[in-house]
């Protein structure tokens, strides 16, 4: 036999010996322990995963390691709430509704995949059934965090230096809406970090909640309501329109003046129902498109849309439940932008 036939044979041999001792008659301590000696539970957050390839027992070791992340920080929290904003040029922002509320599935994903992690064993048992154990190093993956921390304070602090130069205190509070999703992700991160290493970091979201509070308290608003609906639901739309902002605007803290008051800013809304010609079946549709545009002399400083569709067995009904739903998830969805 030649040199070449003995070296293959022999690294064959090796490699066989290699395969068989990654599946040993015992299960190894890990997969029920999670910790030992050499990935202790001080340096280390570990999870085991299990399934019939490597690739999807590893994705299930990371799905235990995000519920692990999000069961023991999520008791830390308040929910909270806002919609997305975009700001425009002349300074206009624009909010487009949407709810972000924190709760166990969505607090790894406002806040970025969980870093560091990495598969550190595996183990194939007699079935087939593939083990894998990942861990992250608890000081490492907290000295990532804390660089994205320290951007997002950045940026925050940017904000609050463009805000204090606000022409009015009104443009003051909109440009300081901007910072809400900010420190909110920042406060997820500083969860993050306290549940890897016990070290508090400061938080922002309550000072600027505090803050747009007192603005809020300092501004007089006036509401201008118009609607467009059927002939004879003029006045009754309208009244129910004007309560409901009223009442929200009163729970911000805002002021509520008159229209057409010099200084005062107008919170104009516009309130447009139609009915869907194209309907068929025994069923009626009714659009229905909330707007408000909050104005500030000749500028808009803030708007916000809602737009949906609303099915009853006649029109009035659908228009009735349009209307509902406009002084709801319209109105909720306004107070979202504020917040």
């Amino acid at each position: 036999m030649s040199i070449l036939k003995k070296g293959i044979v022999l690294f064959c041999g090796v490699l066989l010996l290699v395969g068989c001792a990654t599946t040993p008659s015992q299960p190894p301590n890990w997969i029920n322990s999670l910790y030992d000696q050499a990935y202790n539970d001080a340096t280390y957050i570990c999870a085991v995963g299990a399934g019939s390839t490597r690739d999807n027992a590893v994705n299930a070791a990371f799905a235990a390691l995000s519920q692990t992340f999000s069961t023991q920080v999520e008791s830390t929290l308040t929910y909270s709430g806002y919609s997305s904003a975009e700001t425009l040029g002349g300074g206009e922002t624009t909010f487009y509704d949407s709810e972000a509320m924190l709760d166990q599935s969505q607090l790894t994903s406002r806040s970025g995949p969980i870093v560091g992690g990495e598969v550190v064993n595996t183990y194939v048992d007699s079935n087939g059934t593939v083990w894998v154990r990942v861990a992250i190093n608890r000081q490492k993956t907290a000295q990532i965090y804390s660089k994205e921390m320290d951007e997002l304070a950045r940026q925050i602090a940017s904000i609050k230096m463009s805000a204090a130069t606000a022409p009015t205190q009104l443009g003051r509070y909109f440009t300081l809406l901007e910072a809400l999703p900010m420190a909110l992700e920042h406060l997820l991160y500083g969860e993050q970090i306290v549940l890897l290493t016990g070290a508090t970091k400061k938080s922002y979201l309550r000072d600027l909640n505090e803050e747009l509070d007192q603005i809020a308290a300092s501004v007089t608003l006036a509401l201008e309501v118009s609607v467009d609906v059927p002939s004879g639901e003029e006045e009754t739309t309208r009244k129910e329109v004007l309560g409901a902002f009223r009442a929200l605007l009163n729970d911000f803290g805002f002021k509520l003046g008159e229209v057409g008051t010099k200084g005062v800013p107008v919170v104009k809304i516009n309130y447009i129902v139609t009915e869907d010609e194209n309907t068929q079946g025994p069923y009626s549709h009714a659009h229905y498109t909330l707007s408000v545009a909050i104005v500030d002399g000749d500028k808009t400083i803030g708007s916000y849309q809602k737009s949906q569709r609303e099915t009853a067995m006649t029109p009035r009904e659908a228009r009735t439940r349009a209307l509902r739903s406009a002084l709801n998830r319209g109105v909720e969805g306004f107070k979202e932008a504020l917040r």
